[in-house]
């Protein structure tokens, strides 16, 4: 209405992002059963608020103010209908690269005149990310985490070597287990700097060097971390227990602390090329290149179980009594590159899944047991009669709880105790597939 202030509405614009929304209808009901089917913890609801929070405060479907964001409804228009084709295309059997294309549209389509790469940041953590990052990621942050640790330790001068994600001192031995690896911190950090870039409006260049360093405050908080954890670990100390993750919450307090300083200092810059964001950089992806050419020289501890080409009739003395897989594993076995079987072991349950290439459909026995209404704690690494080491977890559910082992063995017979680490021992030694998970499921209360 002329004269009563309010810009015209360009409905060009809402159709734009109805027909966005009509295109990432398969992505958003992925969205919807990721945070409902216990796989992944619900996190990115809160980058998802976020982002929205700061483009509602900013968008204008009208009017003609130049700070404001506006919707360029022909790049939309033209995104939703390419999303369209690539979800006809079959494309919804990877539904997070199909999120990540929506999100690209999305950064396409807005006209915004500072802070756009946070806010993208944001809606990239919104999407269902955790598990993903755990099974990528979860490994080679361990490593970081045990290589700057035996740096600390020397430093200190302890006589420490390390073994993949094991730190030895003798006879002593501490390992850096999948918990430690660091991922909600990584998560936390990176959710922190995408809201302050958004917040202090920086350029994308900007926003990239504080996502960054935020990697780099991780990797060298989390190394801290397990340098001072090893001490109590090893016997050296005796400390209360509490003061375990009381350890973890300091050191990510001070990793958010660190964040915060540096958006500040990328903030004063008058330059986007200043000093201070070169250093930045090119110290963070340092950092990670160190990191990584360090810790691929050796790849872990590993140790020998001969697995026959067939399914075993008898496992460790004990005859096996093929069982149906539940539904939920049968779902997961049509997707699967592989064979999966599953057999009554005495009392307990083993479960043998076999691949011959790294696939990410290799899922942890954990992430499966959530899926199927368990809950999970995850336990340090057993070594069974026979010296092989296990991945454990702790899966409760109706009052009951049960111990949750599993390994990754390879046609040789070298093992991982986890699924990270075994897909980048498979990634990088193809040569030694065919690989089999075995998992292990036992009553809690059965010694």
């Amino acid at each position: 209405m002329a004269g009563s202030g309010c810009p015209a509405i360009r409905w060009k614009a809402v159709a734009a992002v109805a027909a966005l929304l009509l295109a990432s209808l398969p992505t958003l009901a992925w969205y919807g059963r990721r945070l409902d089917d216990g796989s992944d913890e619900p996190l990115g609801l809160i980058a998802l608020l976020a982002g929205l929070g700061t483009l509602g405060a900013a968008v204008r479907f009208g009017g003609r103010d130049r700070d404001q964001v506006r919707i360029a409804a022909g790049r939309m228009l033209a995104g939703a209908a390419g999303l369209a084709v690539v979800q006809a295309a079959g494309w919804p059997r990877y539904p997070l690269l199909t999120g990540l294309l929506t999100v690209a549209v999305i950064g396409f389509s807005l006209r915004m005149p500072r802070g756009k790469a946070g806010v993208m940041a944001l809606l990239v953590l919104s999407l269902p990310l955790v598990a993903s990052l755990d099974f990528y990621a979860g490994y080679p942050l361990r490593l970081a985490a045990a290589e700057i640790t035996r740096w600390l330790l020397k430093l200190g001068g302890l006589p420490v070597e390390r073994a993949g994600v094991v730190i030895l001192e003798g006879e002593r031995m501490v390992g850096i287990d999948p918990p430690c690896a660091g991922i909600r911190m990584l998560w936390t950090a990176c959710f922190v700097a995408a809201v302050l870039a958004a917040r202090l409006r920086l350029s994308a260049v900007r926003t990239l060097a504080l996502l960054t360093m935020a990697v780099g405050c991780v990797i060298i908080g989390n190394g801290l971390r397990a340098a001072i954890v090893f001490f109590p670990e090893s016997g050296r100390v005796a400390w209360p227990h509490w003061l375990h993750p009381g350890t973890g919450l300091l050191v990510h307090g001070g990793v958010l602390l660190a964040v915060f300083h540096l958006s500040g200092r990328l903030a004063r810059l008058r330059r986007p090329r200043g000093s201070l964001l070169r250093r930045g950089m090119v110290v963070g992806f340092g950092l990670l290149a160190v990191v990584a050419g360090r810790t691929a020289e050796r790849p872990g501890p590993i140790e020998t179980q001969g697995i026959d080409e067939k399914w075993p009739a008898v496992w460790e003395g004990v005859p096996l009594v093929r069982l149906p897989l539940s539904k939920v594993e049968e779902r997961f076995a049509a997707a699967f590159p592989g064979s999966i079987a599953r057999f009554r072991c005495g009392d307990a349950e083993l479960i043998l899944r076999r691949t011959d290439r790294a696939t990410r459909r290799m899922h942890p026995a954990a992430d499966c047991l959530r899926a199927e209404g368990f809950t999970t704690h995850s336990e340090p690494a057993h070594r069974d009669a026979d010296g092989r080491l296990w991945g454990t977890t702790r899966a409760g559910r109706d009052g009951r709880s049960w111990t949750v082992r599993e390994r990754y063995v390879s046609a040789g017979g070298k093992a991982c105790t986890d699924a990270s680490a075994w897909f980048w021992n498979a990634t990088l030694h193809p040569e030694a597939g065919p690989w089999t998970a075995v998992t292990m499921i036992r009553p809690a209360e059965t010694p």
